[in-house]
């Protein structure tokens, strides 16, 4: 059984460029990443991008400009837009029992998972 999130978390990131998390924040509790179970690439809905998000009249910042004024060549997150989304063993601490968490944020490579202003969601927890 799982329970599906959608709640931003802060993650940090593995070195060595892969883009894969060691650790993250959900709720205010520090979970360390154990293991990587799996990742993949998965779409995001269209409602999700940036330009769905302007018309709603929400802020949206692509690379510290505005996304109705963006540099040319900047990736935005559009309409056709992945998402790399990791499945990892983490616990709260050693003594606590460790749970299946997937973890969603821009795919490394793209100023995205990999970079400190990265937006990263936490989607599913597993049972």
């Amino acid at each position: 059984m799982s329970r599906s999130f959608d709640e931003v978390v802060h993650v940090k990131v593995a070195e060595g460029g892969s883009g894969e998390p060691s650790a993250f924040v959900w709720r205010g509790r520090l979970f360390v990443v154990r293991e990587v179970l799996a990742t993949w690439s998965a779409r995001l809905p269209w409602w999700q991008g940036v330009a769905a998000r302007a018309l709603r009249g929400e802020a949206v910042e692509v690379r510290g400009s505005s996304a109705l004024a963006r540099e040319p060549g900047a990736r935005v997150a559009g309409p056709a837009a992945d998402e790399q989304v990791w499945r990892v063993v983490a616990s709260a601490g050693f003594g606590a029992e460790p749970g299946t968490f997937e973890l969603a944020g821009e795919p490394a490579g793209d100023g995205g998972a990999g970079s400190g202003d990265a937006r990263w969601r936490l989607v599913r927890v597993v049972d």
